[in-house]
């Protein structure tokens, strides 16, 4: 799936795009059979076969709260600026799917994003794309849960 960037930058100032928000606990969401998150990658499933700009906002609790976005550039959807200053506004982007993680703990800009997969892999279902937003998870879970690790999991 690709899509001019002008489409995209107005998307994101108009924030025109959709978006639904879900309760998931951590529980649940660290479910092996991945079948806590599947309501909200659903959700995306749908919304981006519609317009290929669109989020899925997962509440875990009051400190933490994970997205599941598409777009054309690794950015949070909140900043369209960047995102036009760092793309040509009539050229066709890939849309990729980003899982965002908002949490104090997580990292001293207290976010952190990364692609887990690409439109296509939503639609057509791909496992890979449900596996790595699984690892993904796991990998911040363990972050948030031992912040004295390093990155290859040593005590700092």
């Amino acid at each position: 799936m690709k899509v001019l960037a002008s489409e995209v930058i107005q998307t994101l100032k108009d924030a025109s795009f959709k978006s639904e928000e879900f309760k998931i606990g951590k529980t649940t969401l660290k479910k092996a059979d991945g079948t806590g998150f599947k309501p909200a990658l659903d959700f995306l499933k749908q919304a981006i076969q519609e317009s290929p700009i669109a989020e899925a906002v997962i509440n875990v609790n009051k400190s933490v709260v994970i997205k599941i976005q598409s777009n054309i550039i690794n950015l949070p959807l909140l900043y369209p600026g960047p995102v036009e200053k760092l793309t040509e506004a009539e050229k066709e982007y890939d849309v990729n799917i980003y899982a965002v993680i908002e949490a104090e703990k997580i990292n001293s800009s207290h976010l952190r994003i990364d692609q887990i997969g690409t439109a296509e892999d939503l639609i057509s279902t791909n496992p890979d794309l449900q596996a790595n937003f699984k690892d993904w998870m796991a990998e911040q879970f363990d972050r948030l849960d031992h912040p004295d690790k390093d990155q290859k999991g040593n005590e700092e």
